[in-house]
C-alpha cells in the first residue's frame, strides 16, 4: 500500500510541476524576446515561431526534470520512513531552491545558446527576422539547436543537482515490497 501511495504522490508532484513549467517557462520566454512579440506571431498562425517555442518548451522541460531527479528521489525516500535528518520544511526549501536553480540555469543556457547561435550565423542569416516572416525552416534549425542544447545542459544540471542535494545511501534504502 505504501508503494502506491508513493506513486500517487509522485504522479500527482509531476503534474503539478509538469503545469507549472510550462506555463512559467513559456511566459518567460516570450517575455524574454525583445525581436518581436512572440504571443502576437503565435496567435496570427506563425508556424516558425509555434515550433521554436515548442522547442523551448520541450528543452526547459528536460532541463528542468533532470535537476529535479535527485530531489524527487529524496523526497520520495522520506515518504517512505527514510532518516534524512530533515525537517519537511527543510525538504521543502531544498525543493524550491532547486525548481528555482532549474528554472534560471533553462532560460540562461536557451536563451544564451540562441543569442551565441545568432551571432555566429547574423552573416548570412538574420534568424529573429526570418522566424517573424514564418520561415518555417529556420523554426527547424532553430528548435534543433534548443534541443541539443537541452540535452547537454539536462546532463549538466543532473550532476549539479546530485551534488547539492543529500542522497541517501544504498545502506539506508529499503527496497518496496
Amino acid at each position: 500500500m505504501v508503494a502506491f501511495l508513493v506513486g500517487v504522490a509522485k504522479l500527482l508532484v509531476s503534474a503539478l510541476t509538469a503545469v507549472l513549467v510550462v506555463f512559467v517557462t513559456y511566459k518567460v520566454f516570450v517575455k524574454a524576446n525583445t525581436d518581436f512579440d512572440e504571443e502576437k506571431e503565435i496567435k496570427n498562425g506563425n508556424v516558425a515561431v509555434g515550433i521554436l517555442v515548442t522547442a523551448l518548451l520541450l528543452g526547459s522541460a528536460n532541463i528542468i526534470q533532470n535537476a529535479l531527479t535527485p530531489l524527487t528521489n529524496l523526497l520520495l525516500y522520506s515518504l517512505q520512513g527514510g532518516d534524512t535528518a530533515m525537517s519537511r520544511t527543510r525538504l521543502a526549501l531544498y525543493a524550491a531552491a532547486h525548481l528555482s536553480m532549474a528554472f534560471i540555469m533553462a532560460v540562461v543556457a536557451m536563451s544564451f545558446s540562441l543569442r551565441v547561435f545568432g551571432r555566429l550565423t547574423r552573416s548570412y542569416m538574420r534568424a529573429g527576422l526570418e522566424l517573424q516572416k514564418g520561415n518555417v525552416a529556420v523554426g527547424l534549425l532553430l528548435a534543433g539547436v534548443v534541443f541539443v542544447v537541452g540535452m547537454y545542459i539536462g546532463d549538466g544540471v543532473e550532476a549539479l543537482a546530485k551534488s547539492l542535494v543529500p542522497q541517501a545511501g544504498f545502506s539506508q534504502i529499503q527496497m518496496m515490497r
